[in-house]
């Protein structure tokens, strides 16, 4: 064997095969024993199966997989062949090539996963996310803005024009998205209509396509939702769930709970014809079984984002953290999926609640269409953040934080060079490599989640070295979700809106195996 293209089938690798092809095992790889199955994960390409315990120990075995041993083990396919029936032999060579395309398998010294196709990293953001005040009419106990003695000013028109008009002119890409936020970005209407306006004025001289986005708090929504259908600009609203809940956090500066008022923002915005998305922040980990409930049941989502709260801004003064918080959020997060599979038993849709649609899609494919989730993160290479005042930061959350400053709308160079041209950006680039980070290093789940959040490892750590602080969360989650998976194949339909963004391997559409080697086509197995 020399060479082997990506799209590699069964019946090719068979025909390749020869009695003296040696098959190696790839170091590294984490293997997890549960009821009568072994999990199998290739930490370098983020591939995954789960196979038999008994095929699992013949191997072992004859010599090939090794569990615990710091040595490659190396095996001729004679030798594994000895003394097999043909059923057995046949059964085994599926085995063989689920083994090689996973990663974790070698042939002749030769990978089918080269490191130069893995990981690749857009270059130039996509994503502009602009501040236009870091004022709000609400005190959320958890805003990461947290000090109200900065000055709360709103971004001047002819600076939010200036931002638009040079990253679409400067920034290499045909598709840009750019998102206003805060603060409460409705409190500067003036931005958001001659912004918006300007801003497909100058994506349709260039030629490129544009995307408005807002993210609200919903209150202004009863005044402004018109304006934004005109301007066809998408909105989502923050809405934590039930009254009991949303109350809890998403507070007036009195202490009075926002609920009825965001809710008729939402009415505001239906009647007007938008389509709004909804966000909700979790600080309780016991809350994520009854906001999905309200979302589904009260708002009438079918599409929704819950996000735990982190320790940052306001939140550092207001709310407890406990250091081992993180079991609790997966050990409830996880019941999402059981929510998400009795829902479609029951209507015949299936839902999108993202990070869960998007780690599914992270189990099957080595694509990462999320710029939190790759390694380096996407800090300058797929968002930039502008502050109210024009500054420019390598991502909307290190907005005010000086050290990931990039200069100023203003005076900065071309904004292409500038992230070219960039010391501060090149250096946290790199520390933020999931190999850089001591403790991702050596973690079986570090191609599938990075490093993590560059904001939330600075403000738990102090620096940009450190893991992101949910790191045992990821841990926990991407190892249920593949046993969640292997269980119930039909949760591939959660990739949902990721469908055009990733390319799903052949193995999890089509690949039919007989006997104990698993799904029937269409149904996953594992990648």
């Amino acid at each position: 064997m020399t060479g082997y293209s990506l799209d590699l089938n069964y019946e090719d690798f068979k025909k390749s095969l020869s009695p003296d092809d040696v098959f190696t095992t790839v170091p590294g790889l984490y293997f997890s024993p549960r009821a009568g199955r072994v999990l199998i994960v290739e930490p370098e390409s983020a591939s995954w199966l789960v196979m038999p315990s008994e095929t699992f120990q013949f191997l072992v075995e004859r010599g090939l997989l090794a569990p615990g041993a710091v040595t490659r083990s190396s095996q001729k396919l004679s030798d594994l062949y000895s003394g097999l029936s043909p059923d057995f032999q046949a059964t085994l060579d599926r085995w063989l090539y689920r083994l090689f395309t996973g990663n974790m398998l070698a042939v002749n010294g030769y990978g089918y996963h080269q490191p130069s196709r893995l990981w690749a990293v857009q270059k130039y953001p996509h994503y502009f996310n602009i501040h236009l005040t870091e004022a709000c009419n609400l005190a959320c106990r958890y805003c990461r803005v947290g000090d109200s003695r900065v000055p709360q000013s709103l971004m001047a028109v002819e600076t939010c024009k200036k931002i638009i008009r040079r990253v679409i002119e400067e920034i290499p890409g045909t598709k840009i998205i750019i998102g206003f936020h805060g603060g409460e970005p409705l409190l500067n209407p003036d931005c958001i209509s001659e912004g918006s306006r300007y801003a497909r004025e100058v994506a349709s001289s260039t030629g490129k396509e544009i995307t408005l986005s807002l993210q609200t708090n919903g209150l202004l929504l009863r005044k402004y939702s018109q304006l934004l259908k005109e301007l066809n600009v998408e909105v989502g609203v923050s809405i934590d769930g039930p009254a009991p809940v949303h109350n809890r956090h998403r507070v007036f500066g009195s202490g009075r709970g926002s609920f009825e008022e965001v809710m008729a923002g939402i009415q505001a915005a239906r009647q007007a014809g938008l389509n709004p998305g909804y966000l909700a922040v979790i600080h309780h980990p016991e809350d994520y079984l009854p906001v999905a409930r309200f979302m589904v049941e009260t708002l009438g989502a079918t599409s929704f984002r819950l996000n735990f709260s982190c320790y940052e801004g306001r939140a550092k003064e207001e709310l407890d953290f406990d250091p081992t918080r993180a079991a609790a959020f997966a050990r409830n997060w996880l019941q999402l999926v059981d929510f998400v599979l009795e829902h479609h038993r029951r209507t015949g849709l299936w839902l999108s609640i993202d990070d869960l649609n998007l780690f599914v899609a992270h189990l099957l494919t080595g694509d990462r269409p999320h710029m939190c989730y790759r390694s380096p993160c996407g800090a300058g290479n797929a968002i930039l953040g502008f502050g109210a005042d024009g500054r420019i930061y390598l991502c909307e959350e290190l907005v005010g934080k000086d050290q990931f400053c990039l200069g100023h709308i203003d005076t900065a160079p071309p904004l292409a060079g500038l992230l070219d041209e960039s010391r501060m950006y090149a250096r946290v680039s790199e520390s933020r490599k999931v190999e850089n980070v001591a403790a991702c290093a050596g973690c079986p789940w570090r191609k599938f989640h990075g490093a993590g959040c560059l904001n939330k490892s600075f403000e738990y750590f102090g620096d940009t070295e450190h893991r992101d602080p949910m790191c045992h969360f990821y841990r926990v989650v991407f190892e249920e979700l593949m046993w969640k998976l292997t269980d119930n194949p039909e949760l591939v339909n959660l990739i949902s809106y990721y469908k055009k963004y990733i390319r799903i391997q052949e193995e999890w559409r089509a690949e039919r195996v007989d006997g104990e080697f698993g799904p029937a086509p269409g149904e996953p197995s594992g990648v």
